[in-house]
């Protein structure tokens, strides 16, 4: 993987939210599958929603997380490697500039202290996936889930 590839959510199937950020649940609307993420990978979550590269996501783990490079760039480029495959990021238009304004970095915690890096951890479950499919949150604009579509 190339630490200059951005990638975004691929929206509008795709519905998430981060609680408390400490864990993220992603819902993809046309497979019906749902996901859930563990800390790390709800951080290195909102670094794809902020559109930043590969590169730079390695970058704000290392800043925020204790432990080797080598440990974090693996388990990083794996991670985004498993959500394509998945189809909830795609690469950003390359050449473009989607980068958010809105994206701060934030190192270590409050009192300066890095936390224990752990592998990002992508849980799937299709348990739901015919609920989901019938469901009618699929009739959503670019505002997403739980918006529904205004009608014309």
């Amino acid at each position: 993987m190339t630490d200059s590839l951005r990638y975004k959510i691929h929206a509008p199937h795709i519905v998430h939210e981060i609680f408390d950020d400490q864990e993220a649940a992603i819902i993809n609307l046309k497979s019906g599958n749902y996901y859930s993420l563990n800390p790390i990978g709800a951080y290195i979550w909102a670094q794809i929603e902020s559109c930043l590269t590969v590169g730079e996501i390695v970058e704000e783990v290392v800043s925020r997380y204790d432990g080797s490079l080598v440990e974090i760039i693996n388990a990083v480029n794996k991670f985004v490697a498993e959500l394509h495959a998945e189809e909830l990021i795609i690469t950003a238009n390359e050449g473009s500039n989607e980068a958010s304004s809105q994206h701060t970095r934030t190192d270590a915690d409050e009192t300066g202290t890095k936390i224990p890096f752990s592998p990002p951890v992508l849980e799937r479950y299709n348990d739901m996936q015919e609920l989901l499919l019938l469901d009618p949150i699929h009739e959503v604009d670019e505002t997403g889930w739980p918006h529904r579509k205004q009608e014309d």
